[in-house]
């Protein structure tokens, strides 16, 4: 069982998002008698249809989909008892997802007409791997390179005990995982990715113990050699991201939709009340400026900030704070705590930092196959930083190696 501080986040945790579910499930119900309450309510004067959104219909696989992360996001931190636990979830983790990066490598160069069996209809110059549009198969990338990036600095901590070949796996895996992002030339993605495993480096260096320092460590090479050859893989392979990020610009209508989201966040009452949980498709057309152009139908906002606030109204902006300030709380906290385990904790930060910046610009955190990966690596840092102090000292002393030889 969680120590008596940690019990106290996780019911916290808890009652946010029994909170959402409930506001979600609330705009779904039918409030047309409580329109007519008087002087109470005349904030809610410009709401004409019975309920408060627009697509009562879409509530239930919205709510669903909020729920299924945080769900999984319990779930590892339950399985996450120990140490050793947790450090073989986060490596069951790193070598799913980079089959699956490798998998996409494959399919990019031999069959590039498919995403998996299906027929390929859009971004067919890009890497997309399992997802139709790269700038989630970027996400998805940077989130696995991040991962093995802390194992790799995990490794350099701890002497690892097996063989020459599985010291230079993580490494190669990485060199991989950046070859993969390269090719999806995904400007957001990229530079998401970049900045998360910078962050985490940048954390560690901030919070380093300046002990003595680790020289000939068996995981020093292989990185330094992996580490060249991912320099010389952007150099050959990064033209595209380059070019797109030289030459183009924001000008898909992104900009002027933000500011029609923003006009429909300030119209009536739908900052306190919202427009519905799930019902962008259909509550943005009346506030798309026609300065937007006519183009094309928007299901998502690309800013899964604003995209949320629009739907659930100001409560969403009050649960996303309070959850942010929760883990990032007990990451720092780990980031103090542990030693050896430190990487993880700052993976903690680096990832949820990284994809709520990719989210400013698209919509990764509401892509299945992304929120239900972070919320598994959040869970399992989240276990690692709470871990009580008298589990780390016996943890410790079990691993080491003169102890062991005395026993």
């Amino acid at each position: 069982m969680p120590r008596a501080a940690e019990t106290k986040t996780l019911w916290l945790l808890f009652i946010i998002t029994c909170t959402l579910a409930v506001a979600a499930y609330s705009q779904a119900l039918d409030i047309s008698a409580f329109i007519t309450l008087g002087a109470s309510s005349q904030s809610f004067e410009g709401i004409q249809q019975k309920s408060i959104s627009v697509s009562p219909g879409a509530t239930d696989i919205a709510i669903l989909r909020l729920l299924v992360p945080i769900a999984i996001f319990f779930l590892f931190r339950a399985v996450s008892t120990g140490d050793d636990s947790a450090l073989r979830l986060l490596r069951l983790l790193g070598a799913w997802g980079s089959s699956i990066v490798v998998g996409a490598l494959i399919q990019f160069f031999v069959d590039p007409d498919h995403i998996v069996l299906a027929d390929k209809l859009h971004y067919k110059e890009s890497l997309t791997g399992p997802f139709v549009n790269r700038n989630n198969a970027a996400a998805y990338i940077g989130l696995i390179l991040q991962i093995l990036l802390a194992l790799m600095l995990y490794g350099q901590r701890v002497a690892p005990s097996g063989k020459l070949v599985s010291r230079w796996m993580t490494p190669s895996l990485f060199a991989l995982g950046v070859f993969a992002l390269l090719l999806t030339k995904s400007r957001a993605g990229i530079a998401a990715a970049i900045f998360g495993c910078l962050l985490m480096a940048a954390l560690l260096r901030a919070y380093s113990s300046g002990g003595r320092a680790r020289q000939k460590q068996p995981m020093a090479t292989p990185s330094l050699f992996m580490g060249s050859l991912i320099l010389l893989c952007i150099a050959l392979f990064g033209q595209g991201a380059i070019i797109r990020l030289t030459t183009e610009k924001l000008a898909d209508g992104r900009v002027c939709t933000y500011n029609s989201i923003l006009s429909g966040i300030m119209a009536d009452a739908n900052f306190w009340v919202g427009t519905g949980f799930g019902a962008f498709r259909s509550a943005f057309p009346p506030y798309r400026s026609a300065d937007c152009g006519i183009n094309g139908i928007w299901d998502r906002a690309h800013n899964s900030l604003l995209e949320g606030t629009f739907g659930l109204g100001a409560i969403f902006l009050v649960a996303l704070m309070c959850g942010i300030w929760i883990l990032c709380r007990a990451y720092l906290g780990g980031m103090k705590l542990r030693r050896r385990f430190r990487p993880f904790a700052a993976l903690g930060i680096s990832a949820t930092i990284a994809l709520l910046a990719h989210s400013l610009i698209d919509f990764p955190l509401q892509i299945p196959g992304i929120n239900n990966l972070f919320a598994a690596v959040a869970g399992i840092a989240f276990g690692i930083s709470c871990q009580d102090k008298s589990n780390i000292g016996l943890h410790e002393i079990s691993g080491n190696t003169t102890f062991k030889q005395l026993t």
